[in-house]
């Protein structure tokens, strides 16, 4: 009887001690794309996109070459997205992104880093509803929090890009 009690405690030790390492991790992978990716000095080469859900963000990883830069999509507790320019770097608030549909192209912080990603976009045009059926262009500048501060559509977006640039 005295066993079963100290297996007892120790089991409940163990199992308290458990809990005080570094949280779980729950990553499931979504899909993986070959696709084009475009910067200002590289306007197309081939690179990989893997989608994968970490926890409560989505992570899109654009491997090319050796490298990988990456984005991540946050929806709680407001939508912001964070680049990481090499993995183990800092993420940090990404300025403005923009969706152009018929390119199937999205690109981030005016242009700097650009993929095509149709399986991305299908996935926007459907969780959007009808308030972006039928749209060309989408655009979002976040706030120095990281927050959605403007939205544009269609030709609002280049009034966008014309504030961004002052």
């Amino acid at each position: 009887m005295l066993v079963s009690k100290r297996s007892k405690v120790l089991t409940a030790l163990l199992a308290l001690c458990s809990g005080l390492g570094a949280p779980a991790v729950f990553a499931e992978e979504l899909y993986v794309l070959d696709t084009t990716c475009s910067t200002p000095t590289s306007p197309n080469f081939s690179c990989q996109v893997k989608a994968i859900d970490v926890d409560d963000t989505t992570e899109y990883r654009h491997r090319f070459g050796s490298r990988t830069v990456s984005y991540r999509v946050m929806e709680d507790p407001y939508v912001r997205i964070e680049g990481q320019a090499y993995q183990g770097a800092p993420w940090t608030s990404v300025k403005n992104a923009s969706i152009n549909f018929k390119k199937e192209e999205l690109c981030f912080n005016s242009k700097a880093f650009c993929v095509n990603n149709p399986t991305f976009l299908a996935d926007v045009l459907t969780q959007g509803g009808q308030a972006i059926q039928g749209r060309t262009r989408l655009g979002m500048a976040f706030a120095g929090n990281g927050r959605v501060d403007v939205t544009c559509f269609d030709n609002g977006c280049d009034r966008l890009m014309e504030a961004i640039q002052k």
